[in-house]
C-alpha cells in the first residue's frame, strides 16, 4: 500500500501518482489524501480553485490512462451502522491495482 498526503494541488499529486504507481502490486491500493477538497472550495479558509485544482482532480486523470488501477470506495462501517454516503477526507482516493 502506497499513500499519498504531501502537496494537494492536481499538478503535485499527478507527478506522485504516476512515481508511485509502479510500487503498487496487484491487489494492493494506491491512496490518495483530501480528495474532499473539491467538496470545501466554498466553506471558510476554503478556495475556489480547488474545485478543479484538487488529489481528486488528479486522480481521474490518472485512471483515463492507467487501466490497472480502479476506484474502490472507501469503505463503510462494518456492523457499526451504514451510510449512504462515503464520509471521509479521503474520497475518490483509493486505488486498487488490478494487473
Amino acid at each position: 500500500m502506497v499513500v499519498l498526503d504531501s502537496a494537494h494541488t492536481r499538478q503535485h499529486v499527478s507527478r506522485e501518482l504516476e512515481v508511485y504507481a509502479p510500487l503498487v502490486t496487484p491487489g494492493s491500493y494506491l491512496v490518495v489524501a483530501d480528495g474532499i477538497m473539491r467538496e470545501l472550495a466554498d466553506v471558510p479558509g476554503g478556495q475556489a480553485s480547488w474545485l478543479t485544482d484538487n488529489p481528486a482532480q488528479a486522480v481521474s486523470d490518472f485512471l483515463a490512462s492507467h487501466p490497472e488501477f480502479i476506484l474502490r470506495p472507501s469503505g463503510g462501517l462494518g456492523d457499526r451502522g451504514t451510510l449512504s454516503a462515503s464520509v471521509t477526507y479521503f474520497s475518490n482516493g483509493w486505488l486498487q491495482r488490478l494487473a
